[in-house]
């Protein structure tokens, strides 16, 4: 079984629910060129990947998060996972006007529920 990633695109909001709170409204997802493999999945070189985020910021969106699927049932996340995680987060990182690096950038990932093969969203 061959994992996917694709790039997320949409814009921020205010939470309502939360002081200070941040809301991330999804509206489109790209597939970018990748390699999957039972274990995980490479992002290949994307030449088009400029264009992509051109239109979208056309469009008033820009690249919030990414989603990918996983077979890992038996953990919330690898070591792996969290690393690949960690490293999106850096690279997606804005200056706050407090001084410091910080990110908004969304994970979400689609793994199976227990032996059933029944996959779920787990963010």
């Amino acid at each position: 079984m061959e994992q996917r990633v694709a790039w997320l695109y949409g814009y921020y909001s205010e939470d309502p629910n939360y002081p200070e709170g941040v809301r991330v409204n999804i509206e489109a997802i790209y597939d970018p060129p990748q390699f999957g493999e039972m274990n995980g999945f490479e992002i290949m070189y994307d030449e088009s990947e400029a264009y992509v985020d051109m239109i979208a910021e056309n469009l008033s969106l820009e690249r919030v998060g990414w989603i990918y699927t996983s077979l890992n049932y038996e953990s919330f996340l690898t070591a792996k996972e969290i690393r690949e995680i960690a490293r999106m987060q850096e690279r997606f990182s804005v200056e706050h006007p407090e001084g410091v690096r910080i990110s908004k950038f969304v994970t979400i990932v689609v793994k199976p529920k227990g032996d059933t093969g029944e996959s779920g969203l787990d963010c």
